[in-house]
Formats: C-alpha cells, structure tokens, sequence
C-alpha cells in the first residue's frame, strides 16, 4: 500500500469556498467617486485533480488543476451593489511538507503560487448604468493551508490571496481573497 511520501501520486479533489473580490475605497466610475466600499464573501465551488512529486524527505511538489467559481458581493456608498461571479482554470503549484506522517495518517501544511485562467464571468448590478468593467483574464494568488490524509482520503483548508489587480477598468483596484475547503481521493 502507497503512503504520503512513498512516490508519485495522482487524485481527484471537489469541495467549496467562500471568496470575496476586495475593492478598494475610491473607486472613480461613471463620474462619481465612491469611498465607502463595502465587500462581502459569497460561497462558491471546486472541482478537479492533483499530483504529487516527492522532492527529499518530508517535501514533494503539489500541483493541482481545478475548474473554480469564486464568487462576491461588492456595495458601493450604500447605493450601488454589484454581485460577481468569476469562474476559471486553476493552476496552484504547491510545495507540500509533510508535519506529521504516520502509517495511515500523514498531517501536513502547503504552499505556493497559483494562476487563475478566466473561463468566464457573470456580474449583476441593481443599477443598469453601473459599469465596473470585465476583470483580465489570469490573475496571480498565493495559497497557504494544511491538511489531513486518512489513508486514500484526504481533507484540507487554505487561504488564497489575489497578487495583483484583476479589474480591467481604470479606476477600481481588486483582489480576490477566498477560504477554501476541499475533500481528496487518492487513486494512486
């Protein structure tokens, strides 16, 4: 039987997130400059694979391909809220350190840069005038988490960071930001 650390190993993993898309205060649109922005988190969804590459000892490399929706919830000055939907391709490309690996149970932490590639996108605004313009089409992260394997199953959280400004439009500066938690299968 194959552990944490005994070679290469492929999986599937799904699970669920709850992100937000932090605008700052400021932001010029349509003539108005709104300075009290508000942002709030919305659930979203997971779903895709990982590998594993043993690096030396208790290190391998983690990379992941999954299909992500990430979604929240922007008010502008009380008056103007817009709900965003982004949904994409992405590429996390982790190093896995293994804390704690015992015959069946191996606890362990990750880290690494992750590309967002945009598939597509849905913005509903209450306000038909409202343009907040398209987001780009990759966008930088930074995810760090930990996690538990029990045998072939395995259970972790992380925090990811947006690194650079996803927002196409002069004017507003956004960032992702999402918790996510997945579940993992082990095929080999």
């Amino acid at each position: 039987m194959l552990y944490a650390g005994d070679g290469f190993q492929l999986g599937v993993k799904a699970g669920f997130n709850s992100s937000s898309f932090d605008t700052s205060n400021g932001v010029k649109l349509n003539n108005e400059t709104y300075q009290n922005v508000k942002n709030d988190f919305k659930s979203g969804y997971i779903l895709g694979a990982w590998t594993s590459f043993p690096l030396a000892g208790n290190i391998s490399l983690r990379p992941e391909v999954y299909y992500s929706k990430k979604s929240g919830k922007v008010e502008y000055d009380s008056e103007i809220s817009e709900t965003l939907n982004y949904y994409s391709w992405d590429i996390p490309v982790l190093v896995k350190l293994n804390i704690l690996d015992l015959d069946v149970v191996n606890i362990y932490g990750l880290a690494g840069p992750a590309l967002s590639i945009r598939a597509d996108e849905k913005v509903s605004v209450d306000e038909l005038d409202f343009d907040s313009g398209k987001m780009k089409s990759a966008n930088w992260n930074l995810q760090l988490g930990a996690g538990v394997e029990v045998m072939r199953f395995g259970l972790d959280a992380r925090y990811e960071w947006g690194l650079n400004d996803i927002s196409s439009k002069s004017g507003i500066d956004r960032k992702t930001r999402a918790l996510m938690f997945s579940l993992s299968y082990r095929l080999f």
